[in-house]
């Protein structure tokens, strides 16, 4: 008899054990979700549902509006304090998506006030920001903005906020503003935001049909970043940019003009160097030229020197079917 009574603590031990909920979160974080819907099935017969098991359950819920009432009634219910912060940002999130400002703003507000110290408080900050600048309500966003930026003066969430007020003021239409935070940001060694600054300049470029500053920005990028999104979003916008612009045609009239195919920018010379040498099979002459832009020093390879732009350009054809990427002619 003892035996089986010391069974059955056993096994209702090692049931209460594999079922709690920090068990649950984190096969659910691991990915294992038959696992977790077995615990939680589990769970649930032995005890009363509460906030915790609401949310598991938004967790494993493949309907995103099911999802958010699980989550919107596990907030109603006795849930962890650390789940109810990942609920309001995850509920954020939701609500910004499906547009429904009046929920986002509430969600917010409530999380800044309970949460001064909070893991997604920079994230719900940012998030404040995007219902204001979708309400076209400028002043305010850039208020909300410079107050994160004094909180938060450093690292990566810095440049974040950096892109949001250079995004906002263009918006504002308040262009110079955001291009000089964008071309001070673009200088950085590092950061999320780097890329995203480079990608912008690019986008401005391509729009102002500045084709030469678009291929720069996006060399760069190509250099420093090669995986970062954005880079064949810019090759498909520089496809239907013009062949030439005004500037090069005026040169071509020019005494002693000519024109190369500019193939690469890069941070460092060594690697401008090690990149020149994959177009000797071409037999035209490479240059490596120093291209100074707001105290940081780039170096432009060039390929060819040509006495007209059609010829160039039909280089520059060549050169882009063989390696995939986009070149520029350059009047030099």
């Amino acid at each position: 008899m003892k035996k089986i009574l010391f069974l059955a603590f056993l096994i209702l031990y090692v049931c209460c054990f594999s079922v709690s909920a920090d068990n649950i979160y984190s096969l659910i974080k691991k990915g294992k979700l038959d696992e977790a819907k077995d615990s939680l099935s589990l769970r649930s017969s032995a005890v009363n549902r509460d906030g915790d098991d609401l949310y598991f359950l938004s967790m494993l819920e493949e309907s995103a509006d099911k999802s958010a009432q699980l989550m919107e009634a596990a907030l109603r219910a006795s849930v962890s304090a650390s789940f109810r912060q990942e609920i309001y940002h995850r509920l954020a999130h939701y609500y910004f998506i499906k547009g429904d400002s009046r929920l986002l703003k509430k969600t917010v507000d409530v999380y800044l006030l309970h949460w001064e110290n909070g893991k997604y408080r920079s994230d719900m900050f940012r998030l404040r920001v995007a219902f204001e600048e979708n309400k076209k309500n400028y002043n305010s966003a850039i208020k909300d903005i410079d107050r994160y930026l004094m909180e938060y003066s450093k690292g990566d969430k810095y440049q974040y906020g950096l892109i949001d007020k250079a995004r906002v003021m263009r918006r504002y239409n308040k262009n110079v503003a955001a291009h000089k935070i964008l071309r001070s940001l673009a200088r950085e060694k590092s950061g999320p935001g780097v890329p995203m600054a480079l990608y912008a300049l690019a986008s401005t470029a391509i729009q102002n049909k500045n084709t030469d500053d678009a291929v720069f920005y996006y060399n760069i990028q190509r250099d420093g970043f090669p995986h970062s999104i954005g880079l064949d979003a810019t090759i498909d916008k520089m496809s239907g940019m013009a062949t030439s612009s005004d500037n090069d045609n005026k040169a071509e009239q020019l005494t002693d003009t000519y024109y190369s195919v500019q193939v690469g920018v890069f941070a460092s010379h060594s690697n401008a160097k090690k990149f020149s040498k994959s177009f000797k099979t071409y037999n035209k002459k490479i240059d490596i030229n120093t291209k100074k832009i707001s105290d940081k020093k780039y170096y432009v390879v060039f390929v060819g020197h040509f006495t007209t732009y059609n010829s160039a350009y039909t280089f520059k054809e060549t050169l882009e079917s063989k390696h995939n990427e986009v070149f520029q002619v350059i009047a030099r």
